[in-house]
């Protein structure tokens, strides 16, 4: 196949992923590994990493690491094919948290959640087994990645720095995408571990630790009740 019809074809698959395109992928569009190897080698491709190739013009995106690997844990399949599917591997933890914009730590490695055993000889990339619902993952970018209550409760469980912890929460306020009842719900069983009885008390103390926004003040000051009420159930 020619150098130009290749990178149409390989161009038209991609266009859900921000012009990546692994190795497995490009096998079912009919592009061999050869083809790809020749490709790298003349430049008309970049190799982002193992089995994963990158299109001109596909180094504007901002998430390209992430989303390389995040292609790389189910190859075969294309982006938009496993975007909301709990069975395939979601970003999750630390890097959850830098997707979403939320807390200040960089990530050293790309964390991902299957709900599967999963193991990589790849340095930069570790896997967490747990299974995950469709209320517990999101798509940002178009990459599946757990939700930000999901996300907190995962580095809670973790037993993550509180102080980390806290500016995690802090930034998830002003997110469009959190809502802090849930995130209280979601703290609720890991409360006990930082010394606290409910979700609703450990929020409050890492607002207080991280200085909360605005409207977060405005929640925990005229609203307290109703927030509890979401974590602890009713005595019968």
């Amino acid at each position: 196949m020619r150098t130009a019809d290749a990178l149409r074809t390989l161009s038209s698959a991609a266009g859900s992923q921000r012009g990546l395109i692994t190795t497995a992928q490009a096998a079912r569009v009919g592009i061999d590994r050869t083809t790809l190897t020749r490709l790298a080698t003349s430049e008309a491709l970049t190799r982002v990493r193992h089995g994963v190739y990158a299109l001109p013009g596909s180094d504007h995106d901002p998430h390209q690491d992430l989303r390389a690997a995040w292609l790389g844990t189910d190859p075969k399949r294309f982006a938009d094919e496993r975007a909301h599917d709990p069975s395939s591997p979601a970003v999750s933890h630390a890097s959850a948290a830098a997707l979403h914009g939320i807390g200040e730590v960089i990530p050293a490695r790309h964390t991902f959640t299957a709900p599967t055993r999963k193991q990589t000889r790849q340095s930069d990339i570790c896997y967490r087994r747990a299974r995950l619902d469709d209320s517990a993952i999101t798509v940002i970018d178009g990459i599946s990645i757990t939700t930000i209550p999901r996300t907190i409760a995962d580095l809670a469980a973790e037993h993550t720095d509180m102080e980390y912890l806290a500016a995690v929460v802090r930034d998830a306020t002003g997110a469009p995408q959190a809502d802090l009842g849930d995130i209280a719900v979601a703290l609720n069983p890991h409360a006990p571990a930082y010394g606290h009885t409910t979700g609703a008390d450990l929020v409050q103390a890492l607002l207080e630790i991280a200085g909360p926004p605005a409207a977060a003040l405005q929640i925990l000051q005229y609203a307290p009740s109703a927030l509890v009420s979401r974590v602890v159930p009713e005595r019968t």
